[in-house]
């Protein structure tokens, strides 16, 4: 627009105020229309794009036979179903999921992203629809007994995990990684002390790898996790419709029912 403008003017030498001004609330029109649109945006192309992992077990994961599943995955499908769209899972590393929200490359994102008051200064979130305390896994042999024991160890984190800042507030010298299987490979092979994430995933790690040489410390690691659904910032109308479809199904049970199925245990935030 400004480069069209100026060549206008080198053109025909003059150019109205009134008529650049016309130009500029008309481009801001369409702007602001356009942002607004997301939610009918979604809906006219029958599709709402959802960044995720797709690794992270018990979140979304392929199964044996490669299908894509898990607690996110299904709420997913549920936003999806209620929205009256298909869900098209977007599989991408985690420290570059977040970003992909601003590249346009999905619509939300559904990973287990906690919804802290960093990321509110550039992203929307829905309302909470899981809650779970965070936790600290070491070997079994390790000398550590508590979360309170980890000031002047290893601990391995993604670059944007928000148990990054926690483990740093704990006192650990933080080893970066991609994402959680890294991390815990790396507590394994010995080359970091520890790891932390919220109780669930360890869980669902210790189901899938009984045989893991890892334990959980004793406390808890900061206050318990939630997560949110992540949209860019003003759309109000995708917002409302993605809280609406969250609160209708913590009230009827169905993601109690989803949470008991994946981890045998109730993960809706209390009211």
């Amino acid at each position: 627009m400004n480069v069209t403008r100026r060549s206008a003017i080198a053109l025909t030498g003059a150019v109205s105020l009134a008529g650049i001004l016309a130009a500029c609330s008309s481009n801001d029109d369409s702007s602001s229309s356009s942002s607004k649109d997301k939610l009918q945006s979604i809906k006219d192309s029958g599709t709402i794009r959802i960044g995720m992992e797709g690794t992270f077990r018990p979140w979304g994961y392929h199964d044996g036979s490669g299908k894509l599943v898990g607690m996110e995955k299904e709420i997913g499908d549920l936003l999806a179903k209620d929205l009256g769209v298909k869900a098209e899972y977007v599989e991408t590393q985690w420290d570059s999921l977040i970003a992909g929200v601003d590249a346009d490359r999905y619509d939300i994102v559904i990973n287990n992203v906690g919804p802290t008051e960093e990321r509110r200064q550039k992203y929307d979130f829905s309302v909470t629809y899981v809650a779970s305390e965070g936790k600290v896994a070491v070997k079994k042999d390790s000398e550590l007994k508590n979360v309170s024991d980890l000031s002047g160890h290893t601990a391995a984190a993604s670059e944007t995990s928000n148990f990054r800042r926690m483990l740093e507030e704990a006192g650990a010298s933080i080893v970066t990684v991609s994402g959680f299987d890294e991390a815990i490979d790396q507590v394994i092979a010995g080359r970091v002390d520890a790891c932390g994430n919220d109780a669930v995933t360890f869980v669902a790690y210790q189901q899938e790898h009984k045989d893991a040489p890892i334990r959980l410390l004793e406390g808890t690691l900061g206050d318990a996790s939630e997560s949110a659904v992540l949209m860019p910032k003003g759309q109000d109308a995708l917002k409302k419709a993605i809280d609406d479809s969250l609160n209708k199904h913590m009230e009827n049970g169905d993601l109690k029912k989803i949470y008991e199925k994946y981890v045998g245990m109730d993960l809706t935030p209390k009211k």
